[in-house]
């Protein structure tokens, strides 16, 4: 073919130079080697990366002892005492992120961004664990209960013991730890038994067939104003009220002051004091006048 193209007038001459095809495995070798494996300047920047949120760590956890210290100095709430070290603390971690980011990748604006997509889907992956840490946040601040109210949520009634990150703890009067959500606790309903130093107690006693009423209910009723315990304002209350099979029901209402007193041994008392009412009943006194004796 070349003998033939030489002897045509005007025909150039082309040469062709093969080149050999390269390899995959030689390609991928060269982009891992230019691209890929990091120099030791990369390793320099993560390492001081990963020492800068060591340090930032370590000093949020400082910062959040000698705030948690200072506020029990002087007497803060607990509740505000656990808001504030909790925001120290992650204030701390997230500012040390950013710094060790922006020293890694040499742009705080590309740091920002990448928070803004990570954020994003963090968000959708861990939407309930969010929902909960959110909730209990609105917790602390809006503070419906204090930590050691007596309060009812979800059917469950105990004494808040603490405001987690996910959960809200409840101590029974069994014993029980019941642990409850706090998205349930901020969106549900809330029933505080402690908010207010005074709560109505009822007791309710049935009356004996054979036991005469008649100032039965002035006896309980004394018995009660004369304890130091029960409330004088308002004054405890006692009545009769009719039953389903016809008989009487002693039914006693009082005010008791629970943060000085304990309730179930205040309840036992009247309970006791009742039922020695109604077994020996005080005969009421006359207040009529006295008729004189025949003959005189």
């Amino acid at each position: 073919m070349g003998a033939m193209l030489a002897d045509f007038p005007g025909v150039v001459r082309l040469a062709v130079t093969v080149t050999p095809t390269a390899t995959p495995a030689a390609d991928v070798d060269h982009i891992l080697g230019q691209t890929y494996l990091p120099t030791r300047e990369d390793l320099l920047r993560l390492a001081v990366a990963v020492l800068i949120v060591l340090v930032f760590y370590f000093a949020a956890r400082l910062v959040r002892a000698l705030a948690r210290k200072e506020l029990l100095r002087v007497k803060a709430d607990p509740q505000v005492t656990l808001l504030v070290s909790r925001v120290t603390f992650l204030a701390g971690i997230l500012l040390g992120f950013i710094a060790a980011f922006s020293v890694l990748f040499g742009s705080p604006t590309l740091v920002f961004g990448g928070f803004g997509f990570l954020a994003l889907a963090f968000s959708l992956a861990f939407q309930d664990i969010l929902k909960n840490f959110i909730a209990g946040m609105f917790l602390l601040v809006e503070r419906p209960f204090r930590i050691g109210d007596e309060i009812t949520v979800d059917n469950h009634t105990g004494v808040v013991e603490n405001i987690e990150m996910r959960t809200t703890t409840l101590r029974t009067s069994d014993g029980e730890q019941v642990l409850t959500p706090n998205s349930l606790v901020y969106t549900g309903t809330i029933i505080n038994r402690t908010r207010y130093p005074t709560r109505l107690f009822t007791l309710t006693a049935k009356v004996p067939a054979g036991v005469v009423p008649d100032g039965l209910v002035e006896q309980v009723e004394g018995q009660l104003r004369s304890r130091p315990d029960i409330v004088k304002d308002p004054p405890p209350h006692v009545g009769l009220q009719p039953s389903v099979d016809g008989g009487l029901t002693l039914e006693v209402r009082y005010w008791l002051d629970y943060r000085r007193n304990d309730p179930l041994v205040v309840q036992a008392s009247v309970a006791r004091q009742i039922y020695q009412a109604i077994q020996s009943p005080t005969e009421p006194t006359s207040t009529g006048p006295s008729r004189k004796a025949a003959g005189t």
